[in-house]
């Protein structure tokens, strides 16, 4: 396995950060030694991150908990292929959604709750 996209990512901060600010701003969920290992690509001789430093990982990487949990899925045990949780629909508005303003995200994401709370209105027989 060449891809390594964990290790990628941490090579690509230690253009910006040091390996005690790696440690800082993952909120100490790895040590210094930790990081410098995963940028000098030797994670075999850690075990892979547990799933509580997700979220300071994610915090680092300025990602998500689900990518840095596919990163390291991919790199430490070789998954590359992952279910996809998101019904038909999310897929079919996702890249529209994501294309919009905050503002404008904010105005659809009130149309669709005023929307979801007609149909929920409606389907306990209380239409207006």
């Amino acid at each position: 396995m060449t891809e390594k996209p964990f290790t990628s990512c941490v090579q690509h901060l230690f253009k910006h950060l040091t390996y005690e600010q790696m440690a800082e701003e993952s909120g100490g969920t790895r040590s210094a030694s930790w990081w410098r290992h995963v940028q000098l690509e030797q994670t075999d001789r850690f075990n892979p991150p547990p799933p509580k430093d997700l979220p300071g990982i994610a915090k680092l990487f300025g990602a998500t908990e689900e990518q840095v949990a596919a990163m390291i899925a991919h790199e430490f045990y070789g998954i590359t292929r992952f279910p996809n949780l998101r019904s038909e629909r999310e897929r079919r508005f996702a890249k529209d959604l994501n294309s919009l303003s905050d503002e404008d995200a904010d105005l659809v994401l009130r149309l669709v709750k005023s929307l979801s709370h007609k149909v929920d209105v409606e389907q306990n027989g209380q239409a207006s």
